[in-house]
């Protein structure tokens, strides 16, 4: 029991001693992201069809990040991001990429949980608030089908995002993070008003789960998410 009990003190004064070697995160932090990322407009409808199949879309986002800590542990955060996003997919057996770009606000909860002197769990969670800024449809040969294309989405798109990794102090001031990042929308990406065959505007043959009415269309995107934050102590 001594033993036992003696082995419990030692682990919480490692713990105690771990965050207190660490330099505090309090205070302003302004910075840069940079994020990979697969992405997907999911449609129940489509998931159905046998007329559609879904392929892999890369694309990526990348903008400024800011955040303020609260405390050394906790803070709050205010993104503004550029993300060229979408779909790939065949409709009927032909390949088809569906290009859209937004504007990204998300408003953050941020937990900084330091486990080495130079290392932090960073976990970021909120709401995001995603305005369309242009969006295309290609063909196999990425030659643009259709370049008003913005008529098919909804001009604004509201979610929530969540990412989990590491950030590791270069400087007292200037960390590199990385971490997995999750978003999706949670209103109808795409417009209602849409009535032509969303995955091809000059297929005519209906009816059709690439015509409205249909189920919403959700935003998603996960990837690797890498940025530069500076400490302003």
């Amino acid at each position: 029991m001594k033993n036992l009990t003696l082995s419990a003190v030692l682990i919480a004064a490692s713990v105690f001693s771990t965050f207190n070697n660490v330099t505090a995160q309090k205070g302003l932090q302004l910075g840069f992201e940079l994020n990979p990322q697969l992405s997907y407009l999911y449609n129940q409808n489509d998931v159905e069809s046998d007329l559609w199949e879904r392929k892999s879309a890369f694309n990526g986002h990348f903008g400024f990040s800011g955040q303020y800590g609260i405390t050394e542990n906790i803070g709050v955060g205010l993104n503004i991001l550029y993300s060229i996003q979408g779909d790939k997919y065949d409709w009927k057996g032909t390949e088809r990429l569906k290009s859209v770009q937004y504007f990204k606000i998300p408003v953050l909860f941020t937990l900084n949980l330091p486990f080495s002197d130079n290392m932090s769990f960073i976990g970021k969670v909120g709401p995001q608030l995603s305005i369309l800024t242009d969006a295309r449809l290609y063909d196999a040969d990425r030659k643009i089908i259709k370049t008003n294309y913005t008529a098919a989405f909804a001009s604004y798109d509201f979610g929530g995002m969540v990412s989990a990794g590491i950030g590791a102090k270069l400087t007292d001031q200037v960390t590199l993070d990385g971490s997995i990042r999750f978003d999706t929308g949670l209103t109808n990406a795409e417009s209602e008003d849409f009535k032509q065959n969303i995955h091809n505007p000059y297929d005519f043959v209906t009816p059709s789960p690439a015509s409205s009415p249909r189920g919403n269309t959700y935003n998603m995107t996960i990837g690797l998410n890498v940025g530069l934050r500076y400490t302003f102590l």
